[in-house]
């Protein structure tokens, strides 16, 4: 049987490509043959060719030379991990979503959140999966990314969700927007990528041949730029153990460069990870890395998902904010980890009942 996966596209965006990489895996485990719908195109004929002249000229032609000597070759990395390990097809219309597919994959993600909506007309559609019959909608943890969704958005998503059998989100909040919203309950699922073990992660991961990894470091992952206390705790943690600093983040470092394939390997050697992103926080719980959770510091308030994450496996003692003093090096996970593995059973549960019910007559 044949799923399709709609989802974002994301061009750098590591949490992005590993939970696409990881819907792909639960659902081949399910013996279902896949394929994800990109509608955020790659980098164009006219990019490379202007990329390998710049490449050529030592970067000295007209253009900002961070895109051409950073910006660019990171996406070609991408492109590279895309290639390899995720069945995809970019495509311009809704048109050429395959109709004949058995499924129809909505997740993860923030594929609910309409702020992302504006720069492409077909994604409320595609995210929605209004062109798909209702037996064969199938929700696998998307996130709305907001604590409540815009007043003028509401009646498009009422009318939409009721479309759905059955309903999953990744975080709380999105439970009371649809049940107002509806009436309905939907369910709380673990991200896609909780479901991988980190020996399964493991398979994909790769060092950077740019990283010398004979040297302790600390991995920064910031997507909203380092606040001040985390600007402080580098400063200070550094010092004191004499780290180095990892930031794939920063065009100035070389591991700018790396690929999500080198992003796992990365963290899952860190003696540390401080970081405001939800991957971060996830990947640094699957491979028992000590970490410090920080507050986005760009103002858009995304921290629902993490509250969920950190409140469901009993982190909550990794939010750097709530705590003058942490425990560096703390990694008693246990009990998260027992948690954990009812909460990949209900995953399982939810998408058997959602294709076994959606698979009724034709």
């Amino acid at each position: 049987m044949r799923a399709a996966i709609i989802t974002i596209f994301d061009k750098l965006n590591y949490g992005n490509r590993l939970q696409n990489y990881a819907v792909q895996y639960v659902l081949h485990h399910m013996q279902l043959e896949t394929v994800t719908y990109a509608f955020d195109a790659g980098i164009t004929k006219a990019q490379r060719i202007k990329y390998f002249l710049q490449k050529a000229s030592g970067y000295r032609l007209p253009g900002a030379t961070s895109f051409w000597k950073y910006y660019i070759p990171k996406c070609l990395k991408f492109e590279q991990f895309n290639r390899k390990h995720i069945a995809y097809k970019y495509i311009n219309l809704m048109d050429e979503i395959d109709r004949r597919m058995d499924y129809y994959i909505v997740g993860s993600d923030q594929v609910w959140n309409p702020l992302w909506y504006d720069t492409d007309s077909n994604k409320k559609d595609a995210y929605l999966l209004t062109f798909a019959e209702k037996r064969k909608k199938v929700c696998f943890s998307p996130s709305f990314g907001l604590e409540e969704l815009p007043e003028e958005w509401k009646p498009w998503f009422r009318k939409q969700l009721l479309e759905f059998e059955y309903i999953s989100v990744r975080e709380t909040a999105g439970v009371k927007i649809i049940r107002d919203l509806t009436g309905l309950e939907a369910e709380v699922l673990i991200d896609p990528t909780l479901m991988l073990s980190k020996e399964e992660w493991r398979k994909i991961a790769h060092p950077s041949p740019v990283v010398d990894y004979r040297e302790d470091y600390i991995f920064v992952y910031f997507l909203g730029g380092a606040p001040e206390n985390g600007k402080k705790d580098i400063e200070v943690l550094a010092q004191k153990y004499h780290y180095r600093i990892v930031d794939v983040l920063d065009m100035s470092k070389p591991e700018y460069l790396s690929d999500p394939g080198e992003f796992i390997y990365l963290l899952a050697n860190a003696k540390m990870v401080l970081t405001d992103s939800f991957h971060g926080c996830v990947f640094s719980f699957m491979f028992d890395k000590p970490f410090w959770v920080y507050g986005r510091v760009n103002g858009m308030n995304m921290n629902s998902r993490i509250e969920t994450f950190l409140g469901k496996f009993h982190l909550e003692g990794r939010r750097r904010d709530q705590a003058e003093i942490l425990d560096d090096f703390e990694t008693d996970f246990w009990e998260g980890k027992e948690i954990l593995r009812s909460e990949k059973e209900k995953v399982r549960t939810f998408l058997k009942k959602s294709m076994r019910e959606s698979a009724g007559p034709k």
